[in-house]
């Protein structure tokens, strides 16, 4: 088994990613908890809000686990590469909160998740598959799921 790596964690990636994932889930834990948002009776589509941020919480740690025990022998990224990287995810996010009541889900989403994948991806055009096609699939598979199982509209724009 390997042995953590406290001295790298902090010039890791994964490492914040994982701290603003498990964020993420802790205030849409606590929004749920003491917001103007209640939860429904019995499990239904107004259940997975709290199944979504339970979801964030355990994948932060996860993420936080695998960086911590990650290689050995991997180049820790600059701390400076680091934050770069994390402040043009927010950027690329809020932009798609802007942009989705315009443009719709469809469009604003997959260009977000493809933004994203660009941003993360060491040689994206490279891997074009993963930075281009399953963002755009990911996409319609949440609209089936949402519109189609749940019955749960989601934004329109002016393109779909």
């Amino acid at each position: 088994m390997p042995k953590p790596q406290f001295d790298k964690l902090l010039t890791r990636q994964d490492f914040y990613t994982g701290l603003v994932t498990i964020g993420v889930g802790v205030i849409g834990l606590l929004d749920i908890a003491y917001g103007n948002w209640r939860p429904g009776p019995g499990l239904g589509p107004h259940a997975f809000p709290q199944l979504a941020y339970i979801t964030l919480l355990c994948a932060g740690a996860v993420i936080i686990i695998e960086a911590l025990f990650g290689k050995s022998d991997a180049k820790p990224d600059s701390l400076r590469a680091v934050l770069s990287t994390g402040i043009a995810l927010v950027a690329i996010g809020m932009g798609m909160f802007w942009a989705i009541g315009k443009l719709g889900f469809m469009v604003s989403v997959s260009i977000t998740l493809i933004g994203a994948s660009f941003l993360l991806t060491r040689n994206p055009l490279h891997h074009w598959p993963t930075t281009i096609v399953v963002p755009v699939v990911a996409t319609g598979v949440i609209w089936l799921l949402f519109v189609q199982l749940i019955n749960v509209p989601l934004p329109r724009g002016m393109l779909f």
